[in-house]
């Protein structure tokens, strides 16, 4: 197995060697790759649960790093079509890693039928391609999150995003926000028609600041959809992610009445 990085994107390419549906390991596992200082590797399980896809972790190495601090990291995984990048299977998420959380991934990553599909372009002369793009932030320890407790603070940014649209944009700081260019005008609007939006933000920390209106962003974007579109995890994840951003002081009463109508008419829905 070869990992090789890029130190300039924090790109490492996973090569996993004789990768055969006949003589399947139980856990493959990357050469750890050093990014701002900290370990990460990835972890591949080919027939982990009912066995019929392939598992695929992001694990970081915390032993060096003082006792309570967390790593917000954005990953992206994916398993590469050699025969047409176009095909390639991709996941994207966000996640706070820590001592008691180190890893993170999908348990589904791709099927193994698709995967050791000869004609798939998935699996080449034996080998299987994964590359795996890890953007580190600050380092942030839980003393430095004010007036909150640990437990009821860190809810929210466990959700994931699947988006795959295209990070690399200008930031520009709004009401004390650094957002990124292409929402600047969906921020501004949301401070216009909602004002005291902010007034009672508890977060003294700036990049905190900065992910809680990403998962505002996130939250106005599902309760956009009609009732018909929004599915059980999306309310789920609208009312929990609702729940944390009252906690942190965004006032945000107007969207917990959206939230009631939307679970109101999904209510109705299934009851006819």
């Amino acid at each position: 197995m070869t990992s090789i990085m890029n130190p300039c994107d924090k790109k490492f390419v996973w090569v996993i060697k004789n990768f055969s549906s006949l003589q399947l390991q139980d856990c493959y596992v990357s050469v750890p790759v050093l990014i701002r200082d900290v370990k990460w590797r990835l972890f591949a399980y080919p027939e982990e649960n009912n066995g019929d896809h392939l598992s695929l972790y992001l694990e970081v190495d915390f032993e060096s790093m003082p006792c309570g601090w967390r790593q917000y990291t954005q990953f992206r995984f994916t398993v590469v079509n050699q025969i047409s990048e176009h095909l390639s299977v991709k996941r994207e998420g966000r996640k706070w890693f820590d001592k008691k959380a180190p890893e993170w991934g999908w348990e589904d990553m791709i099927s193994l039928t698709k995967l050791n599909d000869i004609n798939s372009g998935f699996l080449v002369n034996g080998e299987l391609m994964i590359v795996a793009e890890v953007e580190t932030f600050e380092a942030i320890s839980t003393s430095q999150v004010a007036g909150t407790s640990v437990d009821s603070e860190w809810t929210l940014l466990d959700y994931y995003a699947s988006s795959e649209e295209d990070k690399d944009d200008v930031t520009v700081v709004i009401k004390g926000f650094h957002v990124l260019d292409s929402q600047v005008y969906q921020v501004k609007e949301t401070f216009e028609k909602h004002p005291d939006l902010a007034s009672n933000l508890i977060l003294k920390n700036q990049n905190l600041k900065n992910i809680y209106m990403g998962f505002l962003l996130d939250l106005i974007k599902t309760l956009s959809k009609s009732p018909k579109e929004l599915t059980e995890d999306d309310l789920n994840f609208a009312d929990s992610t609702l729940s944390d951003l009252t906690k942190a002081g965004f006032m945000l009463d107007w969207l917990r009445q959206k939230l009631d109508r939307a679970l109101e008419k999904q209510i109705a829905c299934d009851a006819g």
